[in-house]
C-alpha cells in the first residue's frame, strides 16, 4: 500500500509537472503575441475582391476540384503549404516574373537573403485573437526581440485565397501580383527609416502613407502601366497619389487608409 500511495505521489508530481509546462509555453507564445502589438505591427491591408473584375489582365483559369470545399475543410498545414507555394511562385528569377518592376526584385530578394542569414521569419499566425490586425489585413511585420519578423495572417490569408479562385499552384496572376505588393510594403515597414511609434494614431497614419506611396511609385504604377491585374484598393491609392501630384503629404490618400488605421 505505501508503495502504491508512493507511485501515485510521483505520477500526481510528473503529471504536475507537464500541466505546467504546457501552461508556461501557452503563456511564452502569448506574450510572444503581445510583444508583436506592442513593439511594432505595422500591417498590410487588402480589400475583399469586389464583383468587379479588376483593371488588368484576365487571370488564368482555375483548376476546379479542391477550390469548392468549405472553409472550414482547410487545415492549417493546408494554410503553410499555400503560403510556402505562393511565397515560392513569386520569386524574381523565375521567368514567368520578369516583368516585376526592380525594386520589387530587390525587395523580394532582400526577404530571401535576411531569412537565410536568419535574420527574418516569415510566420502564419494562425489565430489573430487578441492582436490589433484588422480583419482584412493579410500581412504585419515588426520586430520581435530583435529579429524581423513578418506575419501573415491565416484566416485572411484563406479568403484571399478562395477569393482568388486559386488555393494551390498554378496560383492567378493577380494573386502573385497582390502577395509581392504586400511583402515589398512590409519590407519597406522594417527600414531604418521607420521611426513612428505603432501605439499613436498620428504617427502610425503618416507611417503607412509613407510606405504606400514609395510602394505605389516604385511598383504599383509600373505594374498598372503594364496592365497587370491587382486589388481595387491598390487602383484607388494610385488614383488619390496622382491627384496630390505624388507629393509625400497626400490627404486623398490619408482619407483612404484614415478608416482602417482608426479601428486599430
Amino acid at each position: 500500500m505505501a508503495r502504491d500511495r508512493e507511485r501515485q505521489k510521483i505520477t500526481s508530481q510528473r503529471e504536475g509537472g507537464r500541466l505546467s509546462n504546457r501552461f508556461s509555453r501557452h503563456i511564452r507564445v502569448g506574450s510572444a503575441t503581445v510583444i508583436l502589438v506592442l513593439i511594432g505591427l505595422f500591417a498590410w491591408t487588402i480589400v475583399r475582391q469586389q464583383s468587379k473584375p479588376a483593371e488588368g489582365l484576365a487571370d488564368r483559369p482555375s483548376l476546379p476540384p479542391t477550390e469548392s470545399q468549405s472553409k472550414e475543410s482547410y487545415t492549417d498545414v493546408d494554410l503553410s503549404a499555400a503560403a510556402n507555394q505562393l511565397f515560392s511562385s513569386v520569386n524574381p528569377a523565375l521567368p514567368e516574373n520578369e516583368y516585376f518592376p526592380q525594386f520589387a526584385k530587390e525587395r523580394l530578394l532582400w526577404i530571401v537573403t535576411q531569412r537565410k542569414v536568419g535574420k527574418l521569419s516569415i510566420i502564419l499566425l494562425k489565430n489573430t485573437d487578441n492582436t490589433n490586425l484588422y480583419f482584412e489585413d493579410l500581412m504585419a511585420s515588426g520586430i520581435v526581440e530583435g529579429k524581423l519578423m513578418i506575419v501573415i495572417a491565416g484566416p485572411r490569408f484563406l479568403d484571399f485565397l478562395l477569393e482568388g479562385g486559386r488555393t494551390s499552384p498554378p496560383f492567378t496572376q493577380r494573386q502573385r501580383n497582390d502577395f509581392t505588393i504586400g511583402l515589398v510594403h512590409e519590407t519597406i515597414h522594417l527600414e531604418k527609416e521607420n521611426t513612428a511609434n505603432p501605439a499613436n494614431f498620428q504617427e502610425r497614419l503618416a507611417e503607412e502613407v509613407r510606405v504606400w506611396r514609395k510602394v505605389d511609385l516604385n511598383v504599383v504604377r509600373q505594374l498598372r502601366q503594364l496592365n497587370q491585374p491587382m486589388n481595387p484598393r491598390l487602383i484607388e491609392a494610385d488614383d488619390a497619389l496622382r491627384s496630390c501630384g505624388d507629393k509625400a503629404e497626400c490627404e486623398s490618400l490619408q482619407e483612404i487608409l484614415f478608416p482602417t488605421e482608426r479601428t486599430r
